[in-house]
This record gives structure tokens, C-alpha cells and sequence, in this order.
């Protein structure tokens, strides 16, 4: 087995925090590193903690002063993070099968995303980076991860190697709760020795690929721990967002069913809709009965629910009844009993947004809508 020993240490440097991770021996190492990225050897590692907000037109001037400052060989590979070093470097091992592998990770995030999409709101990430660092729980960052294998590799094996690591990161974010893939700006090095009886293959079905993809997720999760970097919860009017309703939409669906009364003012109905609205979107239970309509919409919609047929959800079968409990039980927690009635009118008819949403969220949305204007209704009455 080769030597896979690593030695950690940190320094100040030209202003910046630097990390620097040293080998026992020269190492073969393939990167998408800012310093010596593709195929070199090194012993040497670097990475450098940039400010919140980095903007340096040609950062491999300030990667090159700290290099020099510090002494570092000119092969060293070097990586760039906003993360908060001294706090999120991680160094795992894993063992399988007789594989070794380690990771050395440091991660951190704000500008995390889906791979493929585009990220929108940017200034409001920055915004809540800056405020977490004001209470030393910064956010805005890179996920940089040096991957280490005991034993040789060929290029189409470290190619492999780099699948999996990416994979592993994934999974590493998702232990968290994380439906991101990664930030837009991580960087992976694959490293392993030099010599005969290169692996062929590393994959996830490989001994090695295994021990890597371990070690990889493992680092990458306790990283984010490390520095509390957990997904933001988010009320059931934002998870809405995403089937295209909205208080607006939600307001004029109840508005078509609406009876007029001689003695009501419309406006003052609606400011009474958005005030409910508003203190429903802070109750617990509210919340989770949406959410589970929610989930159940995106699992049926992928033909994920167990005992439905394939395409048979979109079709909203007669024997699916579940949909129409969770809608009813949200009627029935807002306004009680008499908010049944409104339930099946908004269901009968439905208005709307109600008419375009699926299975599980048109019957949500006749239980927040129908148990809403249901408490609307009883106030007004009562009032006269």
C-alpha cells in the first residue's frame, strides 16, 4: 500500500488565510485547479481564502505572491475558496475491499446550484453572506476537493475517479437536505502514485472508486456542518411558486366563486385573504400539510407513488382519495367543519390556478382557499 500521508498546515500570507497540504511523495495529479490544473505531479497543495466578495481581474497574480511568499514549489497545484479554511478543512479516509482513499475537502456555499440551471438571485445571496459574516457564519464559497487513491491510476481511470468524486459531492450536499449539485465555482484534483498495475477503472461499482466516493461525501457533509451551511427552509407560499400560484392567483381563484354582498367591501375581503395568509404561512401544521401535497405532487408526477400505474396519476384516478383528505384536513384545521362546504364548492368548480394544478395541489389549494375565505365568511357574519 502507498503512502497516503498528508500534513496540514495553515498561514497568513500577503493578507490572506492559506492552507497548505503536503505529500509524502510526489504524486500524479489530473485537476480543474486555478494553479497547475490538468496533468502534473506535485507534493504540494495551496489553497487560498479570498475575501467575501473577490473580484480580482487576474487572481493568479495574488495565487503566485503567496506561492512565492511562502516558499512553494513551482509544481505546487493550487485551489481559491471564500470558505472559512481554519473551520472547513476536512480530511477524511476510507477503506474498502483493500482500497485507501482520502479526501481533502474544504466547502462552503451561497452560489450553489442545480448543474444546468442559472442562478437569479444572486444579490439577495450576497446579502445574506455578508450579514452571516458579520456573525462569523459566513456563506459564500467553493466546494475545492483533492480525492487521493493508494493506488495507480490510468487516465481513463482518473477520468472515472473524477465522476465519482462529483457524484460523491452530490451526495454529500444531499445528506444535508442540499437538491443542488454544486457551486459554480468547485474545482476536483484526482491524485495517486506513480508505478505499475494501474486500475483500469474506478468507478462506483469499483473497490476504489468506493473508498473515494466514501471519504468524498463524508468530508464534503462534515465541511458544511462545520460552518452550519444547512438549506434555508422555506414556507409553502414560495413552495407553490414553483406550480405557478401565487397569493395573486390564489386570491382571484377564490374571487370567481365569490358571491357578492351588498354590505362587504371586496378590498377589505382581500386585505382580510392576505392577512390569513400571512399567519398561515407561519404555522407549522399548515406548512407541513402543503409541503406533503407538494411532495406527493413531484413524486406522482414522476410515477413514484407505489400502487399507481405508470401515467396513471396524471389522469387523477377515482381511487386516489388521498389527495382530497389532505385537502380536507387543511379546511378542517383553518375553519373547522363548516369549512367542508367551501372545500367541495372550490373543488366542484375549480377556479383558477385550482383548474391548472395537479392531483395533490388543486385539493391543497381548495382547503387553504376554501378554510381561508370559510374564516373570512364566519368573521363577517359575526361582525353584522
Amino acid at each position: 500500500m502507498n503512502d497516503m500521508s498528508t500534513n496540514v498546515t495553515f498561514h497568513s500570507s500577503m493578507g490572506f488565510e492559506v492552507a497548505v497540504i503536503k505529500l509524502n511523495q510526489m504524486m500524479e495529479v489530473l485537476s480543474s485547479a486555478m494553479r497547475n490544473g490538468g496533468d502534473n505531479m506535485t507534493d504540494t497543495f495551496v489553497i487560498i481564502e479570498v475575501p467575501k466578495l473577490y473580484d480580482h481581474r487576474n487572481p493568479t497574480e495574488d495565487m503566485e505572491a503567496v506561492c512565492k511568499d511562502l516558499g512553494l514549489p513551482d509544481h505546487a497545484v493550487g485551489f481559491m475558496t471564500a470558505a472559512e479554511i481554519r473551520l472547513v478543512l476536512t480530511v477524511c479516509d476510507s477503506e474498502y475491499d483493500g482500497a485507501h482513499c482520502k479526501a481533502v475537502v474544504t466547502a462552503g456555499l451561497s452560489n450553489h446550484v442545480k448543474a444546468g440551471d442559472i442562478i437569479t438571485d444572486m444579490p439577495e445571496r450576497l446579502s445574506k453572506s455578508l450579514e452571516k459574516a458579520k456573525e462569523r457564519k459566513q456563506r459564500y464559497s467553493t466546494i475545492n476537493i483533492i480525492a487521493i487513491s493508494d493506488s495507480p491510476l490510468s487516465m481513463a481511470a482518473k477520468m472515472n475517479a473524477s465522476i465519482v468524486v462529483t457524484e460523491a459531492k452530490t451526495v454529500g450536499l444531499q445528506s444535508l437536505g442540499h437538491e443542488e449539485t454544486g457551486t459554480t465555482s468547485d474545482a476536483i484534483a484526482i491524485v495517486c502514485p506513480s508505478g505499475e498495475g494501474r486500475l483500469s477503472y474506478c468507478g462506483t461499482g469499483t473497490s476504489t472508486g468506493i473508498a473515494m466516493a466514501r471519504a468524498t461525501r463524508e468530508a464534503v457533509s462534515r465541511a458544511l456542518r462545520n460552518r452550519e451551511d444547512f438549506p434555508e427552509p422555506y414556507s409553502f407560499v414560495k413552495a407553490l411558486e414553483e406550480f405557478d400560484v401565487t397569493p395573486q392567483s390564489m386570491w382571484d381563484a377564490a374571487m370567481e366563486l365569490y358571491i357578492p354582498h351588498p354590505d362587504w367591501d371586496p378590498e377589505d375581503l382581500r386585505r382580510r385573504f392576505r392577512s390569513l395568509l400571512s399567519v398561515y404561512e407561519k404555522d407549522i401544521n399548515v406548512n407541513s400539510l402543503v409541503m406533503g401535497a407538494v411532495l406527493l405532487e413531484k413524486w406522482g408526477s414522476q410515477d413514484r407513488i407505489y400502487g399507481l400505474n405508470r401515467g396513471e396519476f396524471s389522469r387523477d384516478p377515482v381511487h386516489l382519495l388521498a389527495d382530497e383528505m389532505l385537502g380536507m384536513q387543511l379546511a378542517q384545521y383553518i375553519a373547522g367543519t363548516r369549512a367542508l362546504f367551501e372545500f367541495h364548492r372550490f373543488d366542484r368548480h375549480k377556479p383558477g390556478c385550482i383548474g391548472r394544478a395537479g392531483p395533490f395541489i388543486d385539493d391543497i389549494l381548495c382547503g387553504l382557499i376554501g378554510g381561508i375565505m370559510s374564516s373570512i365568511y364566519t368573521e363577517m357574519f359575526e361582525g353584522e
